[in-house]
């Protein structure tokens, strides 16, 4: 085939323009049609293009291009970092470019996620709040652990917080414990070995059920010893399970039945010598001996026992000296046996009115005690109303016809009683006064 270079092609469609017909051409020129009018289209397309104009629209679009391409060059000169720059770099410079510039233009010419951005702030603004709110807490629970002695643990810091209102966890607290580097007066706890003693002749009669309903049900007891100068010291405790509240205490230089006894003798009274009270201990000497059982047995207190070499029948009293130790006494040096009875006293006020106890809720001892005489005494007032309400209704019905009259039995006062809350208030015999129903059958 033969070629043609592009001087002959353009002298062709030159003569064709100037106006040759296609026969004189093919005469001329020995081309085929087809490369002729190839020839022509090529001609037509690139040699003499037509000059294109811009509209304003056309106009616009470049500018607007020119101009964000501009800005995006001004973000890159004005952050100092580009889009593989580190994600913290990134973040810093938008933040701090934030008013000159939109967010999302700026994550997008850095190539960072605008989600990225905004939790990073969010982040920032927080972490001022925390900061501050920190620094508050710091300050309250420093507060609280030097008025407890030095002696509260991370939970009990939050549970007195949230008695103050401030809302907290355990961890939070434990965490700023450990930043200001305060600790609790804590030494290793004593752990004992399970075994599973045999009862004799001594019944075990709390079978640590140690959650009571009511008050001055179950008393538990025991001694420990505490050592001052190479000279032993006895401390004798016994506590309440209702409220876990230490009823009476005792200290000596002798460990004998007198201690045991006179303690116990000190609680009775205290509690105003309580009925159908049962008192449990180990099988230690003081509490097997016959003066102690005399004692319990003339009081009519039934005695329990935990079993031999099984300190978790009694866990409750053996938790109890656990914790005193470990905050008090472990934490001072006595050098007089006054120095420790104050000590003592001091702890015992300290347990009985301060400490939250969780097996509580986190109430106090006297806070538990002091929730249920209110609850007894409101129950104590709905009774009475309800024992004046009858005794209108009996003298209402007497004064309208004596002869047919009847008298206002305690199967009377439970007919009137209709709702449930009349009839537990009147199953309540034990915490009302005494005599109370008898009253309701005679006349005012």
């Amino acid at each position: 085939m033969k070629k043609y270079d592009f001087d002959y092609k353009i002298s062709v469609v030159e003569a064709y323009k100037n106006g040759l017909t296609y026969k004189e051409i093919r005469e001329k020129f020995h081309v085929t049609k087809t490369c002729f009018y190839d020839w022509l289209k090529l001609y037509n397309t690139k040699v003499h293009q037509k000059e294109k104009t811009f509209t304003y629209k056309q106009y616009k679009e470049l500018k607007k291009k020119f101009d964000k391409i501009s800005r995006e060059l001004e973000i890159i000169k004005l952050s100092h970092c580009f889009a593989d720059s580190p994600r913290k770099q990134k973040e810093e410079a938008i933040e701090r470019l934030v008013d000159k510039f939109p967010i999302k233009e700026m994550c997008r010419v850095l190539d960072l996620p605008i989600g990225t951005f905004y939790n990073y702030h969010l982040r920032r603004v927080d972490t001022t709040q925390n900061q501050i709110r920190d620094e508050y807490l710091k300050e309250e629970i420093i507060k609280i652990f030097n008025e407890s002695g030095q002696r509260f643990c991370a939970p009990k810091i939050a549970t007195k917080l949230s008695e103050f209102g401030i809302k907290t966890t355990k961890e939070k607290v434990s965490n700023l414990m450990k930043q200001m580097g305060i600790k609790s007066k804590q030494c290793k706890k004593r752990t004992f070995e399970k075994k599973q003693g045999k009862l004799t002749s001594c019944k075990n009669y709390l079978n640590r059920h140690f959650e009571q309903s009511e008050p001055n049900k179950f008393w538990v007891g025991d001694v420990t010893t505490i050592f001052i100068k190479n000279n032993k010291f006895y401390l004798c405790v016994i506590i309440d399970l209702f409220s876990r509240k230490v009823v009476a205490y005792r200290l000596s230089a002798q460990n004998n039945s007198n201690l045991t006894v006179n303690t116990f003798k000190d609680a009775f009274e205290e509690r105003n010598r309580p009925v159908g009270l049962c008192f449990h201990s180990d099988q230690g000497a003081n509490y097997i001996s016959c003066e102690y059982r005399n004692l319990l047995k003339t009081l009519k207190v039934k005695q329990s026992f935990s079993r031999k070499a099984n300190p978790y029948d009694n866990a409750v009293i053996e938790s109890f000296f656990s914790n005193f130790k470990r905050e008090e006494i472990n934490h001072h040096d006595y050098d007089f046996f006054e120095e420790l009875q104050e000590s003592v006293k001091e702890y015992m006020d300290y347990y009985n009115d301060y400490r939250p106890h969780l097996s509580l809720k986190n109430k106090t001892p006297n806070q538990v005690e002091n929730d249920y005489e209110l609850s007894v005494l409101s129950e104590l007032l709905v009774l009475k109303v309800i024992r004046f309400q009858v005794l209108c209704m009996w003298r209402k019905r007497w004064d309208s016809n004596p002869r047919t009259s009847y008298p206002v039995t305690a199967f009377r006062v439970r007919a009137v009683m209709t709702t449930s809350i009349h009839f537990r208030i009147l199953m309540l015999k034990s915490h009302c006064e005494v005599g109370i129903i008898g009253t309701l059958c005679v006349l005012p």
